[in-house]
């Protein structure tokens, strides 16, 4: 089963019905390629692996296609069809989750356990929302993702978190690691010099993808409906493309 919850499931409903655009059909083909690695796993492990890495390129490109579709500043320069770039959504929004994290417990940071996301609205109108916690009251941004984060008032990268996760020093070990990451989808389809690909074990390796496309479906959910810019949103967008190399990021922004 693709998803664990009705709440993703009504998501998904609200994806399906609601959204437009080359996006929306990125995002239902997630749906459909991790359905088929799911199935598939028996029978073929191998084509299973590969789905199930698709299926996450397919909801990463759903994310980068609605960030052109909705006009945000920079989008133009997402390769959106480089699997590098795909593979690298993952790790960043990991990092990003291991910052709110690490600062969860800090006063009026308004994340970890103090926030939650529900669904409002009926028929087309239908969308999701993000609500926290602050200063004991609960605040509704819209965009659901419309503030920033900033640390000793400086806008903040995520690039320590970055590191760790690619156990690197430098920018650089973060792309070698992006790159290795997005090799995966051919070590499960080529032979090697030392024989060709066998596949076993794979049902944590599915999961995980599984759980990487609910994600992505959720976080696209968050900016689809809204023509509002989000700040987090292009903050996030701005600290993506500097990790890629495509751009700079100013230290006093």
């Amino acid at each position: 089963m693709i998803f664990e919850t009705d709440f993703d499931s009504h998501i998904f409903e609200c994806i399906v019905n609601n959204a437009k655009g080359h996006s929306r059909h990125c995002a239902r083909n997630s749906a459909h390629h991790i359905e088929r690695a799911l199935r598939l796993k028996e029978i073929d492990p191998e084509m299973a692996v590969f789905r199930a890495i698709t299926a996450e390129e397919e909801a990463a490109t759903a994310i980068f296609l609605v960030l052109k579709e909705q006009g945000y500043h920079n989008s133009d320069k997402i390769k959106f069809k480089d699997h590098a770039y795909k593979q690298a959504l993952e790790p960043f929004l990991r990092a990003i989750s291991k910052f709110a994290e690490a600062w969860s417990n800090e006063p009026g940071f308004p994340f970890g356990s103090k926030y939650s996301l529900f669904l409002i609205g009926q028929g087309s109108e239908r969308r999701l929302s993000l609500s926290f916690q602050f200063q004991g009251q609960t605040i509704t941004c819209v965009p659901p993702l419309g503030f920033s984060i900033k640390l000793n008032d400086r806008m903040y990268f995520f690039e320590q978190e970055l590191l760790k996760i690619a156990s690197g020093d430098s920018r650089q070990d973060i792309i070698k690691y992006v790159k290795q990451m997005a090799n995966r989808r051919n070590q499960v389809l080529y032979a090697q010099s030392r024989g060709i690909p066998n596949v076993t074990g794979i049902d944590g390796f599915l999961e995980r993808r599984r759980a990487v496309v609910v994600s992505f479906l959720r976080m696209y959910a968050l900016i689809y409906p809204y023509t509002e810019k989000a700040m987090f949103v292009q903050q996030a967008l701005d600290c993506f493309l500097a990790m890629m190399g495509q751009i700079e990021l100013a230290e006093n922004v």
